[in-house]
Formats: structure tokens, sequence, C-alpha cells
């Protein structure tokens, strides 16, 4: 075979070398994109912050001290941590370190899992029960609820429950998402991330395509604020006992942040600038920003009437001639920008825009900046909408009211005066006499379950306190359970069905449950059988009312927190249609 010379070898590899070279030269020096273009003159100061962070209070790398100073060190001027499904960090709400904190929770449910950013207390129930409950006790709470993650490559992490009532909104970018969409590229860019985290993490974004059309699909029905969700862990489990602090919370911070408008600077004032932050992300009124990429501090988008009248993300605007949209600011150059009317592109161009609008719809911004395909912004929408209109988004997306009388009942004790009896394990404690004289709705008999529940052990880890009614019951041809409730505080109660399964390892018993929240006050609960799910690994796929075999109201560390003392009363326990 021929001799390749040694003088080609050479020059081909000082030119790979140099190739080599350059890349890693262009990876160090990388920094973000220069601005250009004038300030904002809206009258609204921006505050940058991050939120969905977690910490060692659930499977996070760092504890709140470490997140905080990681906030303060990257500009952040609020943080919202959320742990999952524990308010555990509350000791660090407030101002720390210069930082407003703001702590939620992650709560898992069987549709995904939902972000609950600033919740007012940490409840004596535990978060638990179905994708509903999940947002009613973020709603209850004072907190703003959010889709986490709703596009994981992960199935298990994708939210399924699009269909849920209320006033919720949608995690449009995810930083976990992210890492995960990247696959093996993420092995190249944890290299380059060695040399340059911000680049690095840059490269591993995705473009955001699917989010942003289900979105859209989404405000057509109703206004949905869309959030950049840090979702920090600094924590990358290698293996069982071996773990890496990657990537750091700095540089997540560092890559994309939630810029509120407010009407005046942060106070100092820990309880109001809460409140004011909470209401901006509650009504959309600010937009995301992929800083690692520009500092997007001095983005804007607002529309102006025929009078003069600005209006900004998240308000809704009246129908009339003369509308014009206006977005750019401090941006880097050749950015451009794109304003899309009902998820379809209206007007596009470098910025700065400015553009009559036709008509009635939702209208937002993204902005893309030179070489780049993920936007660097995406605005919450301002919306144009006459009374009518806006009227029917509200009520699609408002709470669902409490439950009105339904159309039939019947008590349970007409099909065979089952009584309810307390039971409990051997470490729980509750009150023998169940049978509460006088003390129900309008003077009349209830149920009482006095309760203080023991923490689980090694060798106990089952704790429960229970009121169980037995006896084989035909429920057929009837829609749900339905009862009324009241407690010496607020409290989570499993109601449980259980009916036959020859399959099942609970004595041919499958326990079918769905979740009630307690307050001081009697309160109407009615429990559709479809409500209810089972965590039977052998269940046969469907509720059976025509074969229930018990029905049971239970507490359980799943529910209440362990250690937890009160008494709930239970009334007028039956069926209804």
């Amino acid at each position: 075979m021929p001799r390749v010379e040694s003088g080609p070898r050479r020059a081909i590899a000082t030119l790979a070398g140099l190739v080599l070279a350059a890349g890693l030269a262009w990876i160090v020096l990388w920094r973000p994109l220069p601005l250009a273009g004038e300030a904002p003159d809206d009258g609204y100061v921006r505050v940058p912050g991050v939120v969905h962070v977690h910490t060692t209070l659930s499977d996070g790398g760092g504890d709140p001290a470490e997140v905080i100073r990681a906030a303060r060190a990257t500009g952040a001027a609020f943080l919202g941590i959320t742990d999952h499904n524990n308010l555990d960090a509350k000791p660090f709400e407030g101002y720390r370190d210069g930082v407003l904190v703001l702590v939620g929770a992650e709560i898992s449910t069987p549709v995904g899992h939902l972000l609950g950013v600033g919740l007012d207390r940490d409840p004596a129930f535990r978060f638990n029960g179905d994708g509903r409950d999940a947002i009613d006790d973020v709603l209850h709470l004072g907190g703003v609820p959010f889709a986490a993650h709703p596009f994981s490559p992960r199935p298990e992490l994708r939210w399924n429950g699009f269909d849920l009532p209320g006033p919720w909104g949608l995690e449009l970018l995810n930083g976990d998402s992210d890492a995960r969409r990247a696959g093996p590229r993420l092995l190249l860019l944890a290299a380059a991330y060695r040399l340059n985290p911000d680049y690095a993490l840059l490269e591993a974004s995705a473009p955001m395509a699917e989010a942003l059309r289900r979105w859209d699909e989404m405000l057509a029905s109703r206004d949905v604020p869309g959030l950049a969700g840090a979702d920090a862990h600094s924590r990358l489990a290698l293996t069982r006992t071996r773990v890496l602090r990657f990537p750091s919370y700095e540089a997540v911070f560092r890559q994309a942040r939630d810029h509120v408008l407010l009407e005046r600077a942060l106070t100092g004032d820990a309880a109001q600038d809460r409140s004011a932050v909470l209401s901006a992300l509650r009504r959309g009124r600010f937009y995301i920003g992929r800083d690692a990429l520009a500092d997007a501090n001095g983005f804007a988008f607002t529309v102006r009437d025929g009078g003069g009248r600005r209006y900004t993300m998240g308000d809704t605007v009246e129908p009339e001639a003369g509308l014009r949209a206006h977005a750019g600011g401090r941006v880097p150059r050749g950015t451009r920008l794109v304003l899309l009317r009902d998820g379809k592109a209206l007007v596009e161009g470098l910025a700065p825009l400015d553009a009559a609008l036709p008509g009635p719809g939702v209208y937002r911004v993204e902005a893309y900046a030179a070489g780049w395909p993920m936007p660097w912004v995406v605005t919450n929408p301002i919306y144009v909408f006459d009374a009518a209109a806006r009227a029917a988004r509200a009520a699609r997306a408002a709470w669902p009211d409490r439950p009105g009388p339904p159309k039939e009942t019947r008590a349970l004790e007409s099909d065979g005066s089952f009584a309810f009896g307390p039971e409990h394990d051997a470490r729980s404690e509750m009150d023998a006499d169940v049978d509460a004289k006088g003390a129900g709705p309008e003077g009349g008999d209830c149920l009482r379950l006095g309760f203080h529940l023991a923490a689980p052990t090694p060798k106990e880890p089952y704790t429960w306190c229970a009121l169980v009614s037995r006896g084989a019951r035909d429920l057929s041809g009837w829609k749900g359970l339905r009862f009324r409730v009241k407690g010496d505080g607020e409290y989570r109660l499993w109601v449980q069905l259980r009916d036959r399964n020859p399959a099942s390892a609970d004595e041919g018993l499958e326990w079918w449950m769905a979740a009630a929240r307690t307050s001081l006050e009697w309160s109407e609960v009615q429990l559709p059988f479809a409500r209810l799910r089972t965590i039977n690994p052998r269940s046969d796929g469907r509720v059976d009312p025509n074969e229930t075999q018990a029905i049971v109201f239970v507490l359980d560390p799943a529910s209440v927190k362990p250690g937890t003392k009160g008494t709930i009363w239970i009334s007028d326990v039956g069926v209804y249609r």
C-alpha cells in the first residue's frame, strides 16, 4: 500500500488541532450577547426571579441557605423554593440575604406534578389525592398553580390533566426537561460545561415548539399564564451512593428567569412584596427571558389604544380601532420579533416592532436572537376581547363552586344499618365513642372521629385512624358517595369504597379512594365513583358499586402529619345522583 507522507499527516493533524482549539476558545470566551436599543418607558419595574427550585428538604443537592446564596449571586430578586410535597423550607421564607424567598411545593398527583408557587402557610394535612385536589389545595393556600414539566421526555413526568378546571398555568420552559431532551448530546455538553456552563446549558435548550403550540390551544379558551421553571436540583445521581453536584444552582439560575412587571420597586417589606410578585405571576404580568443568552430585563411588550392608554402582559383590552402593539427595548442586535395572534404569526421583523392590531384575539411576542433556534424571550399575552368574551373566558378559568344539592340522596343506614366503628393501629389513639348526639348540622346527630395519629416506625410502618362500616351493599345506579364534614382544623381525610376483586391480595377486596379536606365549618362533599382511584397492583380496572363491601373514612401519614391530634365530624353519609 502506498505510504502517506508524514508532511500531509502533520498538516491534517495541525489543522484538526487548530479547529479544536478554535472551538474550545469559542466556548471558553463566549459571553451573553450585548444589548442595544432604548430602555422601556412603560412605567413598570422589572423584577427577575427563579422558581421551581429543590433543596435537601426533598431531592435537591444543596440546603435552602445555599440556594438563597446562589440566587443572590446570580442577581435573582425573588426565589421560589418548591420541594416535593412539603413546605419544610417555610422557616427560610421572607427576605433572606437580600432575596425575597417564596416557599411552595411541587405536588405529585396521578395526572402529573403541580407546582404551587408561594403557599401562605404549612397546613396540618398532606398533599395527596388527584390533580383536582392539588389545584384546590394550592388555591386554598393562596398560591399560584402551574403544571410542572408538562412535556417532559419521560412519560411518567408529563402532565395529563389538561381537562382539569381552574385558573392554573403552564410551565413552558423547564430546565430538567431540556437536559433530558439533550440525550446523548449531554455527554458532549458536560465536557463543555467545565469550560463555560452558561454556553453548555444553552446548547442543551430545546426550541419549545410543542409547549408553545399546546399553550396557544389553551389560550384560545381561557387566560393561561406561561412560566419558566428552573427545576433546579444541583444533584445528579450516578449510582446509589455516588452523587454529582451538577449542574450548579448558579448555572441554572443564570439560564432563564421570570421577569415580573410591578407598578413600583420592591419595598423590602416581605409581606407586601410577596403579594405583589404572586399577583403578577397569577395574572400573567411577566415574561420569560433566557438571560444566559442575553440579559432580558429590558424587554417590553405593550398595546396602546387610540387615547394613548397603555396595556401590558396579563391585561385585557377592549377591541376598538387604533390599537397598536409595541415590542422591543434593550435587545441584542439583529433580534427578530414575532407578534402572534391566536398562535399564528401576524407580524415579523427586526426589533423594535410597531404594528396595528386587526381585532379581537390573544396577542403575544416571541423574540429570537440571531443564530439561536429557541426563543430568547416569550411574553405572556395581552388579550383583546369585549365584555361578553371576557366573561366567558373568566367562567372557563374559574374554580368550580361547591356542589349544590343533589337531585336524590339515600342514607347508607337505609340499606341495612351498618354502623361505623373506630379502628386504628396499636400506637395511634381514637375516641371509642363515635356517636356525637346533637353535634351535627342543624343540631342533628353525626359521627365523631377523634384521633391522635402515631408516627410510623421501622417495626410498625403503618399507622391509621379510621371509621369503618363493613357489610355488603349494592350502590349501583347512584353517581357517588355524599356526606357532610367539619373539623377542628384543616385535615385531609381518605374516603374509601372497598369492592370485591378476587385477584387482590387484600382478602379479595380492592380499595378505591379519594380525599376530602375539612374546614372549621360544615361543608358538603360529593365524590363521584368515577373520581375514586386505586393503587392496587392487581386492580380489575373499575369501581363496582354493586359489589361494595365496606365504606371507610381514614387518616394516615399520607393525609395528615404524624403526631396530629384532632376531631373530625361526619354527617349524612350516603349516596347521591
